[in-house]
């Protein structure tokens, strides 16, 4: 004879549920909240720190539009949020002002770790929002696939930045300057223009322990005169 079904997950502390749920996608941590009456009432996934956004699991944008902003527009603000990760690689944003919306989310709670990979469309490739590089919580920062205007860039707290086919006007330099306790450092396909050829430019990144670049031909070597382990790849 068969036993009857007990549903154990639901009889667990929120806290670990909390917990389970910080590890799936954010797409499916909504999705438990039609599981069971307890799930629906409590709507854990309102609680969660950590926020993993891919558009592969949507039709097309303005669904995958409109599924963020419910999630941020019902999500408790009152908590912060530690990660933030943003896959748009199938349809991508429709409108900048998206990213930005995104972005300011994730920084205004005090974001520690940014995730952001975008469409690729060489025509129009999306800007990340300026004060994302002036914001004191961060200890991660991936890009892939966007622009940066750099206007100001001091980044305190940032001990990992890898960037990924990213457009620069700037001198990058001037943005490893602005991590001063930077650890590990990983440039790929760079697209950079206005670079200093200056040989006078030796940064002193006196904590990086890790750099890793290929492809980006514009990245200095003297940059990295005291990093513990360097590896190029052309």
């Amino acid at each position: 004879m068969s036993r009857p079904h007990q549903d154990r997950l639901s009889s667990l502390p929120d806290e670990i549920l909390e917990h389970i749920l910080s590890y799936l996608p954010t797409k499916d941590a909504v999705a438990t909240s039609f599981l069971t009456k307890r799930w629906k009432s409590q709507s854990l996934w309102r609680s969660q720190l950590n926020l993993h956004f891919n558009d592969i699991h949507f039709p097309d944008a303005s669904a995958f539009r409109q599924f963020f902003y419910s999630v941020i527009d019902k999500r408790d603000n009152t908590l912060p949020i530690l990660s933030f990760q943003l896959n748009c690689r199938r349809h991508g944003f429709l409108y900048e002002t998206d990213l930005y919306n995104a972005v300011y989310a994730a920084t205004s709670q005090g974001v520690e770790n940014l995730s952001i990979d975008l469409f690729h469309n060489p025509i129009n490739i999306m800007s990340l929002p300026t004060f994302v590089l002036t914001t004191k919580t961060l200890s991660v920062l991936k890009l892939k696939r966007v622009k940066l205007i750099m206007m100001k860039y001091y980044l305190p707290s940032l001990k990992l930045l890898h960037l990924e086919s990213v457009s620069s006007y700037e001198h990058i330099n001037k943005l490893l300057s602005g991590c001063p306790i930077l650890q590990d450092f990983e440039a790929k396909d760079l697209i950079v223009s206005n670079l200093s050829s200056s040989g006078s430019d030796v940064l002193s990144l006196s904590n990086l322990v890790r750099a890793n670049v290929s492809g980006s031909p514009d990245i200095k070597l003297h940059w990295f005169h005291n990093v513990h382990h360097l590896r190029i790849q052309a």
